[in-house]
């Protein structure tokens, strides 16, 4: 198995940005303000569950477009990918704002749930008011989508800023029942702040704290556990800190994926891949102690690995051995045959005599 490799180009990949706010916080405003940055060419908005998108054109500076779709998954995410193949100009970068991620992950759970109600009704059951319970094989059918979407985020040439509710909510202990810790969630996927390279929270109007970064500026990094409050919040300061411009990297993430590694034929593949490395070790092996035993002349030890291969049926080392002991065996008739005619010819040898001289 071969690899290539590279050097590491040193610069930032354009980032996942999640502006997580309680309601009427301005996080889409913050999001649409960063369209006016002089490094974004084109700037795509993906509204989703929300209806403020033409109002927010009005934002002092704003430059976007909107993507229109029909509010459906393939749509939305057909609206993603169109704007993922749109080239920016040289020298700048697109930027994507999706409001929101809140809304897209309901619509998600929504469609789980519309099956799980027709899969019930096609068998004769009673649906409750609130729907039957989602079995397993739809919630892996609503994340694997969801992180399709989150896929097609990274792949896109920009920036992408996307927004969620935030909400306080109260703490639950082991066995379910309510503490009186607190703490503030964001409403989509649990995982979607950690799939996002920077999370900015909005936990009152224009109130910003950051809770999470990934960059290699020292000003930007937070401790573990620490968080960062700005005074005068904009996303456009937020990526020139983190250097981001036109000649920022693509995401390099690569998406893992399920390959059957588990699988009874690829275990039985893999067993039978092991199988052959091993035996061609030992017949490497073997084969080297015949050669050893033919150089040294030893045809007892030939015979014995030749009556030990058929003990055990092994064919191809049977027949080096055989090769083998036949060839040490000949050469061995053959030098005594030399040495025989050697001694009769010295035998015949007549030395001269004075009077012949």
């Amino acid at each position: 198995m071969e690899f290539t490799t590279r050097r590491p180009s040193c610069k930032a990949s354009f980032p996942l940005v999640l502006l997580a706010g309680v309601e009427g916080a301005g996080k889409t405003w913050a999001a649409v303000e960063s369209t006016s940055m002089s490094a974004v060419d084109k700037a795509f908005f993906i509204e989703v569950g929300e209806s403020q998108a033409d109002a927010y054109g009005a934002v002092p500076g704003a430059d976007f477009l909107i993507v229109e779709h029909d509010g459906t998954v393939g749509q939305i995410r057909g609206a993603i990918h169109w704007a993922s193949q749109q080239a920016p100009a040289e020298g700048k970068h697109n930027l994507l704002i999706i409001d929101s991620m809140t809304e897209i992950w309901q619509l998600l759970q929504d469609n789980g749930q519309e099956e799980a109600n027709r899969r019930a009704r096609s068998k004769g059951r009673k649906v409750p008011e609130d729907g039957v319970r989602l079995s397993m094989d739809l919630w892996n059918q609503i994340k694997s989508t969801w992180n399709g979407i989150l896929q097609q985020c990274r792949q896109f040439p920009g920036p992408v800023l996307m927004t969620s509710r935030l909400e306080l909510v109260t703490a639950m202990d082991e066995k379910g029942n309510p503490t009186r810790d607190k703490f503030w969630k964001v409403q989509a996927e649990k995982n979607l702040p950690f799939n996002c390279q920077v999370v900015v929270q909005a936990r009152a109007p224009r109130q910003w704290t950051m809770t999470k970064i990934a960059t290699t500026v020292p000003e930007l990094q937070l401790q573990p556990g620490a968080e960062m409050t700005f005074n005068d919040f904009s996303v456009a300061k937020l990526l020139d800190g983190m250097g981001i411009g036109a000649d920022a990297a693509p995401s390099t993430f690569v998406e893992t994926r399920p390959d059957g590694e588990f699988s009874e034929e690829k275990q039985a593949a893999k067993a039978a891949e092991e199988q052959a490395e091993e035996r061609k070790a030992y017949v490497s092996k073997q084969t080297q102690g015949l050669l050893q035993a033919e150089s040294s002349g030893d045809v007892d030890t030939l015979r014995r690995a030749l009556r030990y291969y058929e003990s055990r049926s092994d064919r191809e080392l049977v027949g080096m051995a055989r090769d083998t002991l036949d060839r040490l065996e000949k050469a061995q008739r053959m030098e005594k045959a030399q040495e025989t005619v050697g001694n009769v010819l010295d035998g015949e040898v007549v030395e001269p005599t004075a009077d012949a001289a």
